[in-house]
């Protein structure tokens, strides 16, 4: 039980840390081809959808697409967002793993409070990888959303 418990524990951890590698990379890219655009693009892209209240002149693709990737940001913003929950978690499971005597109940718990981490990663991850894909389709209209947006707010 202890192999499979050190084992898994492994498995996950580098997972998870690779991950937040990829996750880092992803953020280091964002705002790297339109800052105006990415300034829309914070938190749950309330800005773009400000700049875009009134139909703005995009192709009939590019609006699809820009209301395709902000529901998917919206959809994975709310787990994105749990980053000091998963701090906590992470703590909680290592004290788990440093004290508590070791049993297959405690065992799926920490399996299942790792895979809980790896899920807001990778809904970090998501929301970035969406962020800069809407920033490369966007770029040629960011001087018309910027005021836009900044004509509304």
């Amino acid at each position: 039980m202890t192999d499979f418990l050190k084992l898994t524990d492994f498995f996950l951890i580098y997972m998870l840390i690779a991950l937040w590698i990829g996750d880092f990379f992803s953020m280091r890219r964002v705002g790297k081809s339109s800052a105006y655009v990415s300034e829309l693009l914070k938190k749950n892209a309330k800005g773009l959808q400000i700049a875009l209240e009134e139909p703005a002149n995009l192709t009939t693709d590019l609006q699809k697409l820009v209301t395709k990737k902000v529901r998917a940001i919206h959809r994975w913003y709310w787990l994105a967002n749990k980053t000091l929950a998963m701090i906590g978690i992470l703590a909680l499971q290592q004290w788990l793993v440093m004290t508590a005597k070791q049993n297959w109940g405690l065992v799926v718990i920490e399996v299942t409070m790792l895979v809980i981490c790896g899920a807001i990663l990778a809904a970090d991850f998501r929301v970035n990888i969406i962020r800069v894909q809407l920033e490369k389709a966007l770029k040629p209209y960011e001087d018309r959303l910027w005021f836009e947006y900044k004509l509304r707010s």
